[in-house]
Formats: structure tokens, sequence, C-alpha cells
């Protein structure tokens, strides 16, 4: 969600006292919040019992927009820590406004999560209470600890002064639109009139009035008819279109004429992009099972069929052949550039590979080197298993993550280095001008708060590999999703994003509480930028408290502006011949596939699009 257009430089650290408390054990007061302890065990205030209502109510020192709070935690991970919770908030100590529902990860990490401060028409919730009400600890049967709390906002008194009166006001009119609707309701049309007149607040949309007047008053269901058809017209059921579940419909590409003809073997770690205003998807380079490949191929989707544009790019000057690289396209110039591959350093011979970087003009049909080591030119080492977009408008590719191939002094049978890899930061590469910049190194320190805004430190966005990254073109951001940094050790699951005019990243805690995507490594993601809306498939992922890894296909559409989670598909099947009989109606789990969106050729936008998937590697 955005923020509001409060000026993010007066939000600050805000102090609190303890106002009330449902219970506490000895030595476990509730002051003892106010102080991150993290080494004290005793540094926290738990409850007697975990019968309900179990709470904490802090006052803040000033009546305040509070828009963070933060949760410091013990050491090491506790049976009494938080696995669901609620925070409420408002002007007076029995207000309950609902402001957070959520949950504490059982770790020793610093968590921040973003509180509700807006009402529906963006006016601001003034708070001078906030209610912790713990529902669920981490061990069965267990009482309630927490063992330190922050929060930030806004206490500026002009500031909420102003939000105080807009808020009350909000309030009022509120009420008299339930009495309007109450009066309406049961036909008290005097005292509905009174009050509209009176009040001159609006009850609803005109149209819902009129459409009210057509139906309930006159009974003229002919002219409601047209009615709606009109308000289709106009836009007026898109929100309710949206909200309404998707149908998911697999449909095998087939190639269409001459079943003989030539087409792409089956592979794995290739890589493929779309150009949506051609209506070409491109496939470049992979792994047979036996070798890497660098072949180049086209696929027509109004055609149906395969082009071989080149057996091996690499005798025409494209890059050598390879697997677990990354493609992006300028649609606006007609270029593919191609940055990454996975190398096994034990088997080299010779000169050390480097990080050779390649465009390849789609309309002369011509590839280049730009950069035969792009680490020289300031840009990452040789890596694998990264991300990269390309932005249009600035002429700019951005680079996240990657594993970064040993160097030489690593070669051979480095256990510690297999253990703990070296991860590439974020880098943004400028064709005009032919530069390099890195933008976050690869280092991970806890949230900081920059000029009041809660944004992970520029230091401190956790590199990975395995994820998802997309660019959102209209609102100049990057969204960063899933992966992991230590195979079965230590995965990234949040999902956050960095503006691009900005340069700030900002979190966006998914909550234990809710359900959301697996965090793993198979996940393939695509964006449609009319819609908002950001749609991930995935196949094999792994639970919090299990080692070993869950196949399972899942898609799922994740709203932007509604900061919301949906599942419109999911199959528990991870039996072969169940996958057998199926792989010609729905794609059977996989590992190092692609996934491409058509934002061009989509049937309906709100609840149909178009995925296109290249078989590769099965997971069985």
């Amino acid at each position: 969600m955005d923020e509001p257009s409060t000026s993010s430089n007066l939000c600050k650290k805000l102090l609190y006292s303890i106002h009330s408390y449902s219970s506490f054990l000895p030595t476990y007061a509730p002051e003892n919040i106010l102080q991150d302890n993290q080494k004290d065990q005793s540094s926290r205030w738990s409850s007697i019992s975990n019968s309900p209502p179990q709470y904490l109510i802090l006052k803040l020192q000033n009546t305040s927009i509070v828009k963070y709070i933060k949760f410091g935690k013990y050491e090491r991970p506790h049976v009494c820590n938080l696995k669901r919770f609620k925070v409420y908030g408002g002007l007076e100590d029995d207000t309950k406004i609902e402001l957070l529902y959520s949950g504490l990860s059982n770790n020793s990490e610093i968590e921040t999560f973003n509180l509700r401060h807006t009402l529906e028409n963006s006016t601001m919730i003034p708070v001078r209470y906030i209610r912790l009400e713990p529902l669920e600890s981490w061990g069965s049967n267990f009482n309630y600890s927490l063992w330190y709390v922050e929060l930030h906002g806004i206490d500026d008194s002009h500031i909420i002064s102003n939000e105080i009166s807009r808020f009350y006001q909000f309030r009022e009119e509120t009420l008299i639109r339930l009495c309007l609707k109450h009066f309406r309701q049961n036909h008290y049309d005097l005292a509905a009139n009174v009050l509209l007149h009176s009040s001159h607040v609006t009850l609803e949309h005109p149209f819902l009035s009129q459409l009210y007047e057509t139906i309930v008053t006159h009974g003229n269901y002919e002219m409601a008819e047209i009615s709606m058809d009109q308000a289709i017209n106009d836009g007026f059921l898109e929100g309710f279109m949206k909200s309404q579940s998707f149908k998911p419909v697999w449909s095998l590409v087939k190639e269409h004429g001459n079943a003989s003809k030539k087409k792409p073997c089956m592979r794995g770690g290739h890589q493929m992009c779309i150009d949506s205003a051609a209506g070409i998807i491109y496939l470049l380079g992979g792994w047979d099972g036996q070798k890497d490949l660098s072949d180049l191929w086209c696929f027509t989707i109004a055609t149906g069929t395969w082009r071989c544009i080149s057996v091996n790019v690499e005798e025409h000057g494209g890059p050598s052949p390879r697997s677990c690289h990354k493609i992006c396209i300028d649609m606006e110039r007609k270029q593919i550039f191609v940055l990454g591959r996975f190398y096994e350093v034990q088997s080299y011979i010779g000169d050390y590979p480097q990080s050779d970087f390649y465009v390849y003009d789609i309309e002369q049909n011509q590839w280049t080197l730009i950069c035969a080591d792009t680490s020289i030119m300031g840009g990452p080492k040789l890596i694998f298993d990264h991300q990269l977009v390309m932005d249009s408008i600035s002429s700019t590719i951005y680079v996240f993550g990657g594993r970064v191939v040993a160097s030489s002094s690593r070669c051979g049978a480095n256990e510690s280095h297999k253990q703990n890899p070296d991860f590439s930061g974020f880098y943004k590469y400028h064709v005009p001008t032919n530069t390099w910049t890195c933008i976050l190194p690869d280092t991970y320190h806890e949230i900081k708060y920059l000029d009041g805004v809660v944004t992970h430190n520029p230091q401190s966005v956790a590199s990975r590999g395995g994820h998802s990254i997309l660019l959102h073109s209209k609102l100049r951001r990057i969204y960063i999703f899933g992966g992991q940094r230590q195979r079965m050790v230590q995965r990234c699951p949040e999902f956050l994003w960095y503006d691009i005019e900005t340069g700030i990243t900002q979190s966006m805690p998914m909550p234990a509480t809710v359900d959301k995507p697996p965090v793993g490594y198979t996940q393939r993601a695509t964006i449609d930028t009319d819609n908002d809306e950001i749609y991930i498939l995935s196949s094999l992922s792994k639970d919090k408290d299990r080692k070993e890894d869950k196949v399972q296909n899942a898609f799922w559409v994740y709203f932007i502006k509604q900061n919301k989670w949906i599942c419109i598909y999911k199959n528990h099947n991870s039996d072969e011949q169940y996958w057998n009989r199926m792989q010609h109606i729905e794609p059977c789990p996989r590992y190092a596939y692609q996934l491409v969106y058509d934002q061009k050729n989509k049937v309906d936008a709100s609840i149909i699009n178009t995925e296109y998937i290249f078989p590769s590697l099965l997971l069985f």
C-alpha cells in the first residue's frame, strides 16, 4: 500500500508507558518490554496463563499516528514467543480499532510490521492507547511473552490536531449514513430527507441511489438492467469483478502444422523472454541432461510455431553454451541481454571463467559482446541463479542476487564454501553510458529507520538465489520475493520492493496468520502492470519445521493495491503415475523451468491471464 501524503521525515520513535495489563508473572513485569535486552531471558512480560483475554495496554506520551511496531526477541527461539497476536488502537483505552493481525517467527530476529493507520477515505487514525493482545504462543499451552516493543509514527501537534478533527468528522458521517440507511430500509422517508438535507452528507454514489429508486420505488426491472449495463461500461463493477474467484484453465500449447518440424529439445536451466507487442517468445540455452546448450529459438504465438534462429549462437559472436544464466528483453529497442551462467569450478582448465555480458539485436540478428568481465567494470562477478529486469523507460538493467561462482582460490573441495556460498548484491547497468553501479552490497542487518520511514538499511537486503524479481514500470518499483541463501538452512521469506526513483527498499511483511505462497526456490513470477497483479507459480517448497522438500503445484495471485494473496490453483499430488496420466492436461511439478506473461493477448485481464511454460526437468 502507498503511504499517505504526510511527510515521512516527521516519523520518529514514540514514547509510551504501561497503562494496564491482564496479568503478569513475578519478575516478568510489563515494564520489561521498554528495554531491549536480547540476552536477558527475564527481560520480558509474561502472562500468568494463556486463558483469554490476555493483553497489555500502552499509553503514548502524546496522541500520535502510529505507523509501525517493532518487536525484539530473546537471542534464541522460545516457546512463549507469539505465534498469533492482534494490535488495537484508539483515543480511549477501551477503543478497539484493529490495526494489525499477524504473528512472530520463532527466532531471534527483530521483526517490524506496518500498522493500519488510515481509514477508507485516507483519514488517519489518531491513537493514544495501543492494546497488544496475544492469541497463541509457539509452545502449545504455554503462557505469552513479549520481550521488547517499539512504536514509530507521527506526533506533531499541528498534524495530530487536524487528524483528530478529520477522524471525528469521519466517525460522525459514518454514523449519519447508518441512520440514513436504516430510515430508508424502514420507509421513514420524511426522517431520512430531513437528516439528509440538514447534515449535507451523501449517503452513497448517485448511481446507487438511482438504482434503488428504479428497483425498490418503481419496480422497473427493465430499466435496472439497462442501468447495470451502463455501470459495467463505466467500470463501476471492475472492483467487484476483480474480487471474484479465479477459475484456472490450463491449456497445452501445441505446435501447429507439421509435427515433424524442428522444435527445442527438453531442457532445464534455460531462459525465456517475451515480446508481447510482437507476440514472440524467445528461448536461449539450457542443459539437456548431458551438456549445456547455446541454441536460440523463437515461438510465434499467433501461428503456434517454433523457429530456430541459431543452433549455436557462439559461432555468430554470441555467448558460449550455458545454463542458469538470465536474459531480459528491451521491447522498445528490440534487444535481448544475457548475463551469468552456472560453472563447475572443479572442472575448469586454463583461464578462470569471467562474467561476460552480451546483447542480441533482434532486427539485425547480430550478437555483441558488451563486456568480457562485468566485475572489472563495477558490475557483478560471474553468477548464476540471479535475476534481472529491464527498465525500458530509463534504459537500465537491474540485477539482484545469485550465487557467485567461487574464485580460483576456492576451487576444489572446499566444503565450507559449499555450505556458505557467496551471494551477489544489487546492481544496475545503464545501457546508453555502458556503466555499472552497485546499489546494495550483500550484507544483512536489522531493519533501520531512514528519515522516519521503516526501510531496510542500504546494507541490509539479504541477497539470495532462486528468487523472483519483477518490474512495475508504472509504479517505478522492483518487487523481490522468495529465494534462499543456504540450501536447507536459511531462506529469504520476505516480500519487499525497491523504489527506482528514491532508492528506498520497503519491506512488505507477510503475516504467518494469512495464507500465502510457500517459500522455496522453484517459484516463478510474472506481473500485470495494468491490473496491479503479481502471479506466482511454485512447484517445490520447504515447510518451516521439515527438512525435506514438499512437492506441490500452486498458482497464486497477489493484489498490489489490496496487499492480498489468493491461491487460485493447488495440486498436492506427488505420485509419478498420476502425473504421467495428467501431463497433457496440466503441468506437473518441476524446477529449472521458465514462465512468461503475455500482456497483450490476455482474454480478460481480470479473470483469465495467458501464461506460457516451457517443459523442463521434472521433480520425480
